[in-house]
């Protein structure tokens, strides 16, 4: 399974524009994780931080598409930069009232699974990288 394929609710993320990476709280989703030598920590705009524990490459569609993403366990959820999307995919990103979609911006053919019901957040969050 990939990032922009969806299994179950369990495998919902969040596609957010102001988050600075793209980050996972599960190991499953991560491949080629690299453990980092020094406490690094994700902070979002309340102050509090969360342990990062490496970083590794993601599946995003397709099993040969892949992108960096974070790991940290102790995060509430999952989140897909938008920003790095649409330039790994050279795509647009469609947001409607029950839906966000990928579309490729030649083709206009969608990209992966839609994403409903998907929460979107945009500068709420403003998560910041500290090391």
């Amino acid at each position: 399974m990939t990032a922009l394929e969806l299994d179950n609710l369990h495998d919902i993320w969040i596609v957010d524009s102001g988050a600075m990476d793209h980050m996972s709280n599960k190991l499953r989703n991560i491949y080629t994780l690299e453990q980092f030598d020094s406490l690094t920590f994700v902070s979002v705009a309340n102050g509090k931080g969360s342990l990062v524990k490496g970083k590794g490459k993601i599946k995003l569609v397709y099993e040969i598409i892949m992108s960096d993403i974070l790991y940290i366990p102790s995060f509430p959820f999952q989140l897909l930069l938008v920003s790095k999307l649409t330039s790994t995919f050279n795509c647009d990103v469609i947001f409607t009232y029950h839906k966000v979609i990928f579309q490729d911006q030649l083709t206009k053919k969608t990209i992966g699974d839609e994403f409903f019901f998907c929460i979107v957040v945009f500068s709420a969050w403003s998560l910041l990288f500290l090391s």
